[in-house]
């Protein structure tokens, strides 16, 4: 298997449980929220509020490229609301008559800044180089070790809590305008060009140059956020179960 295609495969294969365990974040922090406060409105305040930074990058990300692409901006929302059972964090509307291109630059962009956003703060502020090597090495107490020197980065939990937050608030949302089928047909027609024209020696350099320094981001960014969401499903777990037994009340979530 070449080298460049082991970063995609990591990203499309971690991308899926991402997704879902956002899901599943999003859901029980209100529903933590709500065991706490007893408030619908108070629990979608928290909920926001945790997850003020990423939406923040999100939206802010949205509407700088819509303006750099000369696209009208109909609402710029940066609070929550609720529309039946959704709640909506935040909004960036664009005129309904952008085309295409840009509307799916602009409805791409959030997960283009959350990544180099992760990816930076991964790669300078986490020492993940020392957590991998102690993960692959099998040995319970080398693993121990990378976890406490991983950890013991400055501000970690301030640096923990902004990739929670980014990662949580860059997938697309359901009223983003995306067509998947342009970047897939960029980079396909950008292929077949250089084969056609038997340049497949440049096509060796897109792929193991730009394309594989773009998947190492995007695979490294999505495992690192999938990481970190598992570790906060458990102490939001805990929590629930924690102050259920304090408060006397339980959270029913509806599947």
């Amino acid at each position: 298997m070449p080298e460049w295609l082991i970063p995609w495969l990591v990203a499309a294969v971690v991308i899926w449980p991402l997704y879902r365990v956002e899901g599943w974040i999003q859901k029980h922090i209100q529903g933590l929220g709500l065991l706490l406060t007893n408030n619908p409105k108070a629990a979608v305040l928290i909920y926001f509020l945790a997850m003020l930074p990423g939406v923040a990058l999100h939206e802010f990300s949205q509407w700088l490229l819509a303006k750099i692409l000369r696209v009208k901006v109909k609402k710029f929302e940066l609070w929550p609301q609720q529309h039946g059972s959704q709640i909506r964090l935040g909004l960036v509307e664009i005129d309904k008559k952008t085309d295409s291109i840009r509307a799916t630059l602009i409805g791409m962009v959030p997960l283009a800044t959350g990544v180099a956003a992760i990816a930076l703060i991964g790669g300078l502020r986490f020492n993940t180089d020392v957590l991998i090597q102690s993960l692959g090495s099998g040995d319970l107490p080398t693993i121990v070790q990378g976890f406490r020197e991983f950890m013991s980065a400055p501000d970690f939990m301030l640096w923990f809590y902004l990739v929670f937050a980014i990662a949580n608030a860059m997938l697309p949302e359901e009223h983003d305008r995306i067509n998947w089928w342009l970047p897939i047909g960029v980079i396909a027609a950008i292929t077949i060009f250089l084969l056609i024209m038997d340049l497949s020696i440049l096509l060796q350099v897109f792929l193991v140059g730009p394309m594989a320094q773009l998947a190492n981001w995007l695979s490294f960014s999505v495992v690192m956020a999938l990481g970190i969401d598992l570790v906060m499903m458990a102490l939001i777990s805990l929590s629930e179960v924690i102050f259920s037994r304090i408060l006397n009340r339980e959270i029913e979530y509806k599947s």
